[in-house]
């Protein structure tokens, strides 16, 4: 029973400093930057654009190359601007989000694991084979774990789809939408 309330206490202590390094303050207008990886498809080309959304611009994005939120505090960062005519489709995620959904999926299968294997309680004696309640509450969530993982990981995988299509219209529709996410508000 200790066994199982101290794996879950730490595993909760983790949870608190998961987003340590998730956003820095800026140094003008002391906003936080939060990273957001962005997707872009051209109408053009076959490839996608890969970055962060750094500015909404009135007929134009810009994409930053970096993924490392320090680089925005001291300007090491290349971005590149795209035009809305060549945009075909957005999509965005949360930097560390699969990350995070692994770890939270899989402690909340440990735990809830744990909790029906304790419950259960020892086996009665005289059974071919006696098990106690922390060993079930082991053997219980271990398994949930790895199916809690995969769940948070598929939660964690999921996109934020805007379609532009090359349209001002579809652009002007999502534009504070998009600006939300990016790393320049203004």
């Amino acid at each position: 029973m200790k066994t199982i309330i101290s794996i879950a206490f730490i595993g909760l202590c983790c949870l608190n400093s998961l987003n340590a390094q998730d956003s820095i303050q800026t140094k003008d207008n002391n906003q936080k930057i939060k990273i957001f990886r962005i997707w872009v498809s051209l109408k053009s080309d076959p490839y996608k654009i890969k970055g962060v959304l750094y500015e909404v611009k009135d007929s134009s994005v810009f994409v930053s190359n970096s993924l490392v939120i320090q680089d925005y505090s001291v300007d090491k960062y290349e971005v590149t601007k795209l035009h809305i005519a060549d945009i075909e489709t957005i999509k965005i995620r949360r930097k560390n989000r699969i990350g995070n959904g692994v770890l939270i999926g899989s402690l909340t299968g440990f735990v809830v694991g744990g909790i029906v294997g304790l419950v259960d309680g020892d086996d009665p004696p005289g059974t071919l084979l006696r098990l106690d309640a922390e060993d079930k509450a082991i053997m219980m969530g271990v398994p949930l774990a790895v199916i809690g993982a995969g769940i948070g990981a598929l939660f964690g995988s999921s996109k934020i789809t805007i379609p532009i299509n090359g349209s001002m219209d579809n652009y002007n529709r999502n534009k504070e939408k998009l600006r939300t996410y990016s790393i320049n508000k203004n």
